[in-house]
């Protein structure tokens, strides 16, 4: 039922733990604060009770974030001071996550950042509630604490899901410790330039060590192109508008993962797609501006219980959103062909051959 969970028991760390091993921690820790649901168990309990997942995991991810702090290398490679300013926009979403975390969750957050269009002023009715959390190193001193905040941040994605019934993804999630050896293939440090703090005195500065691991790029690039060539099988095509939106919010990233592994540093996804397009030839590149503009002229609409049953926070409503979402109207099917999918491949056969 719903997003695919992380694997708390696949976290096992050593000495020198690899990128993919903190990596999978990052993972688990964000599924903790984004539902709370680790096993298909934690789905049925959180019937009963939404608070029982995440109180159930709380102490076991307590003691891997003691690992995890306690392998990470002294520091990163180069020493950034970020400073970030206080959203200021009129987006009646954000405002209200803005008040919500403020009551709810602000004494345990080092902070909290909307991201992408919001921050910028520029969304559109395709644009995600983009926003990135960093938890503080003492909210693992107490599982009572860290299941207290991350039930809160999990009830604050019901903002989110008002503002796009569609999103795919709640919280991207950061901790104290990620800021001394900064993991840029999950959160690249450009984002901050550009993203807006959620709080209005507090996250302003940030002191960010890179770790500039080419291996976690390419390792992210890897990721998502192996995610896209699943869902392009013809078997697997999206069949109705939350996976469509998916599949086209996958390839749109695709440029910027693709700068990432080739010029061995970050990029803000805006600026992603003119620093890609001058590697490829008008055939391999087309299925990007069609893309483009799919996303331009997007529109989805739902009866208002639909609507409301998709904006819960529970795992319940993002089982509906993927299962039971609108269908793909004919506007859109037309565009949706063998040809269509098949340039989707062709692009990223295209991006492997480059960087090999």
């Amino acid at each position: 039922m719903g997003e695919k969970k992380a694997d708390l028991k696949a976290v096992n760390f050593r000495k020198n733990a690899t990128v993919s091993e903190r990596g999978k921690f990052r993972q688990v820790l964000a599924s903790h604060v984004n539902g709370g649901c680790l096993t298909q168990g934690d789905v049925l309990f959180s019937m009963i009770s939404s608070s029982i997942p995440f109180k159930s995991h709380a102490e076991e991810i307590i003691l891997q974030y003691q690992d995890f702090k306690a392998l990470l290398p002294a520091g990163g490679n180069s020493l950034n001071e970020i400073q970030v300013e206080v959203y200021s926009g009129g987006n009646s979403h954000v405002l209200k996550m803005m008040n919500y975390l403020d009551k709810h969750a602000g004494n345990n957050l080092m902070g909290a950042y909307v991201h992408g269009s919001l921050a910028t002023g520029e969304e559109i009715a395709y644009s995600d509630f983009d926003a990135l959390v960093i938890l503080k190193d003492e909210v693992f001193e107490s599982p009572y604490r860290l299941a207290k905040v991350a039930k809160k941040l999990s009830d604050a994605r019901s903002i989110m899901f008002d503002f796009d019934p569609l999103q795919h993804h709640g919280w991207f999630v950061l901790t104290e410790a990620d800021l001394k050896y900064y993991p840029e293939e999950y959160f690249p440090l450009e984002l901050f330039r550009y993203a807006k703090s959620l709080f209005s005195e507090k996250g302003l500065e940030l002191t960010i060590h890179i770790q500039n691991s080419l291996a976690g790029k390419r390792k992210a690039f890897d990721d998502l192109t192996s995610s896209i060539i699943k869902r392009v099988a013809p078997q697997d095509y999206p069949k109705n508008m939350y996976q469509l939106k998916g599949l086209l919010s996958q390839i749109m990233l695709l440029p910027a993962c693709y700068v990432q592994v080739r010029d061995k540093k970050g990029i803000y996804k805006k600026y992603s797609f003119a620093a890609a397009r001058v590697d490829f030839l008008d055939e391999d590149w087309s299925i990007m501006n069609e893309v483009s503009s799919l996303r331009e002229n997007w529109s989805c609409n739902m009866s208002p219980l639909r609507r409301w049953l998709m904006t819960r926070p529970q795992p319940i409503s993002r089982f509906l959103a993927k299962n039971y979402a609108p269908g793909i109207p004919g506007s859109l099917k037309k565009h949706l062909t063998d040809d269509f999918y098949m340039r989707m491949k062709n692009l990223i056969t295209a991006m492997q051959r480059n960087l090999n």
